[in-house]
């Protein structure tokens, strides 16, 4: 049984991009790096500048922020203006934050 599950973890695609440390992959996962431009509390929506333009996260304080050496730092409000970050996220009614890394 150990060797079929070996088995079939290396016979699974690699992911497209980096693996998040805590949040759940599954095929609706996506993940965009970019410049923190803003975080609002009131509405928990953390503002990127990714390569496509400027993106709009629901993150709220359930959402996991890692440092660059994948220590916890908190929640999104810990984030400034023009850090790069790492953003995993799924689109449902928008784009919600799963977890956030500090580059």
């Amino acid at each position: 049984m150990n060797a079929l599950i070996v088995a079939l973890l290396l016979a699974a695609p690699p992911l497209p991009f980096p693996a998040p440390r805590v949040a759940q992959v599954t095929e609706r996962t996506k993940f965009d790096p970019g410049t923190v431009l803003g975080y609002d509390a009131v509405k928990a929506e953390l503002r990127v500048q990714c390569a496509a333009g400027v993106v709009t996260f629901k993150a709220g304080a359930d959402v996991q922020v890692f440092d660059a050496a994948g220590q916890p730092l908190g929640t999104p409000a810990r984030l400034a203006v023009g850090q790069k970050v790492k953003v995993w996220y799924v689109v449902d009614g928008g784009a919600r934050a799963q977890e956030i890394a500090v580059d």
